[in-house]
């Protein structure tokens, strides 16, 4: 399943509250999803918000979402993400 948030300035991605954001109040930067009427954070959106940081060189977000990531994987017995 790949990650697919709504786009950028969507009804849908206005509708999203803030907590799923990593950047709540620019609405950037979507890392949870909806699943059974709660919202919930997608490992998927984790990454992919991880990379896109790292491409803009924003390291605050990418950090961010490293550390979230890096609690998931931790638990699931994988590799972290990052520089040690």
């Amino acid at each position: 399943m790949a990650w697919n948030p709504p786009r950028v300035g969507s009804k849908e991605r206005q509708k999203m509250p803030r907590h799923a954001f990593l950047v709540p109040s620019q609405r950037k930067y979507p890392y949870k999803v909806k699943r059974g009427g709660r919202w919930v954070v997608s490992e998927r959106g984790l990454m992919a918000a991880y990379r896109r940081a790292i491409m803009q060189g924003n390291t605050s977000v990418r950090n961010s979402a490293a550390r979230k990531l890096n609690t998931i994987r931790k638990r699931q017995g994988k590799k972290p993400v990052g520089r040690k």
